[in-house]
């Protein structure tokens, strides 16, 4: 039997540490964001959690792994998620808290890596990867992405979940910026290749999720450019504008009528 984890690499977070770190990113969720939203189009809620996931998503900002994690807690599955061994390797903490090493420079020790990650492919675990292999600008198409996804999946011996999500960055009427974050429609592989003309092999698949990547992103896109805001809910609460505290007090002293209003017009 292969042994878990695999010799070099963590184990997988501990439930302790996972909660601590969620009490620290919502924590810094309030002090940077007016609020952090999350929709979908599919169905999240009715997945079955035996099956493992592999997260699929854009890569254009510095919060987006962080999203990620409160995300997959939301859902209700355990976080792992490739990272750069060579950024990895400066913020050991990351270890501890689910993510895994992907040495990018060297073919052969890219597929170690991925083989390993495979490995924690587990009931429950949602695994993330950003195939574009680095943060790209938001207006950066998704072509051309790294085919790790792919591999990971059709080398998965049984079923496994692809689930692509976007996420984007934007001011809306607040002080402060807000973070959006889509779940797209989901599949399911069932661990047969030939199961569908797109699982055939790695460069088919992987231009099957760039086209469902692309769907989703262009998808939340078209909610957050008119501001479009009442299909999300809310994934970590944010800070009042400085007006709207100020409302707040009034109304709590009885100088302001009315309902309270949270976001600005």
């Amino acid at each position: 039997m292969t042994p878990f984890p695999p010799p070099g690499y963590p184990p997988p977070p501990t439930p302790a540490a996972l909660w601590l770190f969620e009490r620290y990113l919502r924590r810094q969720a309030g002090r940077h964001f007016s609020a952090v939203h999350w929709t979908t189009s599919g169905a999240p809620e009715r997945w079955d959690r035996s099956v493992p996931t592999i997260f699929v998503a854009n890569h254009s900002n510095w919060w987006d792994g962080f999203l990620a994690f409160l995300l997959t807690r939301r859902l209700g599955l355990s976080f792992q998620v490739l990272m750069e061994a060579r950024h990895l390797a400066r913020y050991r903490v990351f270890l501890r808290l689910g993510a895994l090493p992907l040495r990018r420079d060297r073919a052969r020790e890219a597929y170690a890596d991925l083989n390993a990650a495979a490995g924690y492919l587990r009931p429950g675990v949602g695994l993330w990867v950003f195939p574009q292999g680095e943060r790209r600008p938001p207006a950066a198409s998704l072509v051309r992405c790294e085919r790790g996804a792919a591999h990971l999946a059709l080398g998965h011996p049984g079923p496994v979940r692809i689930c692509p999500v976007a996420f984007r960055y934007a001011f809306v009427g607040e002080q402060l910026p807000e973070a959006f974050a889509m779940v797209g429609e989901e599949w399911l592989l069932s661990g047969r290749r030939s199961a569908a003309p797109e699982t055939a092999n790695r460069e088919t698949l992987m231009a099957a999720i760039e086209d469902r990547l692309s769907h989703t992103v262009a998808a939340l896109d078209a909610l957050v450019g008119p501001e479009r805001l009442e299909a999300f809910r809310p994934l970590a609460e944010g800070r009042l504008s400085v007006n709207k505290r100020m409302d707040r007090f009034r109304h709590a002293i009885g100088l302001l009528r009315g309902p309270f209003a949270a976001r600005n017009g």
